[in-house]
């Protein structure tokens, strides 16, 4: 096995990513054609080898196929390296196989600014893939085949450069199923002076990984902890915080005040996003942040939560606030939604750069108070020509029309 030699390090800080290197193959396809594949549409299932083989060449008849580099850990760091514009150096930890898959993986990683620190396997198993069939309705399917990345189990599997000048280690979710690798790691991370944040991914995970997700938190690894609405209930409900079908808010807010606590491990941030009202994020010393959701006509939904993270922590590294960091996460949120796949265009994250250094120089303008949320708000939403759902709190977003006007809070 091998891996990328460390990269030079630049007088910026190093923000680390660690997660599944997955090749995102998109395919439209019709209902009809998807149909003759699954009798039951929408979903995430994981296939084997030969069948995913199979199921590519297929759907290359219905469609020209896209590949794109993606894991959601990848995905935060396209998002940090390309919305910094070199105020950061990201790298991506990871397993690829010696293969076309992993080759272009890598290659296309790099050429959006991310250091690919891949180490390949020799086993013979190949490089992850997600194979997405979208319908003309906008619904996903989706077949995976994770392969080589799952050979990823140690950190000393790499080199010891990896961490060098590491500021933030930012892990997935999904590395829970891993969790000696998670924890590794992270103490590595720890031992160079860096932050850790992570995603808890899925509803199921937090269900499946809770005490690999305890012992990290309570043990005090983890600095910035992002869920959704549905993850943050369940890890409420799972944890006994509130009785069983208590008020979503009430969720939430207990599963942000346990994440804070001492018994959570005492937290840095906890940032939950709430669907249609945006997303809310709460601080140890008390801080609160919450942005509105913006609404925009959606082409495809894929990496938005990941985008959503990469916003929150470039303006995190920033020393901007948790309003404002909000505030930047569902920008980058409202960009993803309108790309197609989990990559944003050049002008898209000239437009996150542009509206980032809005954001913090209201800050300064203000002197970094809580005055300051409603200009990061504002202007956010006038730089990319988007509405903010109105005000600085955390606001229900009307209904949209059928294919607008989501929030982009309800996909991270």
């Amino acid at each position: 096995m091998g891996a990328d030699s460390s990269p030079v390090m630049d007088q910026v800080p190093v923000v680390v990513g660690l997660g599944d290197p997955v090749m995102d193959i998109l395919a439209n396809v019709s209902a009809e054609w998807l149909a003759t594949v699954t009798p039951e549409p929408g979903g995430c299932l994981p296939i084997p080898p030969d069948a995913m083989e199979r199921l590519i060449a297929d759907a290359s008849q219905q469609s020209e196929l896209k590949r794109i580099p993606g894991g959601s850990a990848a995905n935060v760091m396209k998002g940090i390296a390309n919305i910094a514009g070199g105020a950061a150096q990201c790298r991506f930890v990871g397993m690829i196989a010696r293969d076309a898959t992993g080759e272009d993986y890598r290659a296309k990683l790099a050429a959006q600014g991310v250091a690919p620190l891949l180490l390949e396997s020799d086993t013979g198993a190949p490089s992850a893939i997600a194979l997405c069939l979208v319908t003309p309705d906008g619904q996903r399917t989706m077949r995976t085949c994770l392969g080589a990345s799952l050979e990823l189990r140690s950190a000393a599997q790499l080199p010891p450069a990896w961490a060098a000048g590491c500021r933030l280690l930012h892990a997935e979710g999904y590395c829970l199923y891993r969790p000696e690798l998670a924890r590794e790691m992270m103490v590595a991370a720890r031992r160079s002076g860096a932050m850790v944040s992570i995603d808890l991914a899925s509803f199921e995970l937090v269900r499946n990984c809770k005490e690999a997700l305890l012992g990290l938190l309570q043990d005090g690894l983890v600095d910035l902890i992002f869920a959704n609405e549905e993850e943050a209930i369940t890890l409420a409900s799972e944890l006994s915080l509130v009785p069983p079908g208590a008020d979503p808010e009430a969720a939430v807010a207990a599963a942000q005040a346990y994440l804070l606590s001492p018994a959570g491990g005492r937290a840095r941030v906890a940032v939950t996003s709430l669907g249609s009202r945006g997303c809310v994020a709460r601080g140890a010393g008390g801080e609160e942040g919450a942005s509105p959701a913006c609404r925009v006509t959606v082409v495809d939904t894929i990496g938005a939560g990941d985008f959503f993270t990469s916003g929150f922590l470039t303006a995190y590294l920033r020393g901007a606030s948790l309003q404002q960091c909000c505030a930047a996460g569902c920008a980058a949120g409202c960009e993803a939604v309108q790309a197609t796949g989990a990559e944003l265009p050049p002008e898209a994250f000239e437009r996150l750069r542009k509206a980032l250094d809005v954001v913090l120089a209201a800050r300064t303008a203000s002197g970094g108070g809580g005055g300051a949320g409603g200009a990061a708000v504002n202007a956010l939403a006038s730089a990319l020509g988007v509405s903010n759902g109105g005000g600085t709190s955390v606001a229900a977003v009307p209904p949209a029309a059928a294919a607008a006007a989501v929030a982009v809070g309800a996909l991270v």
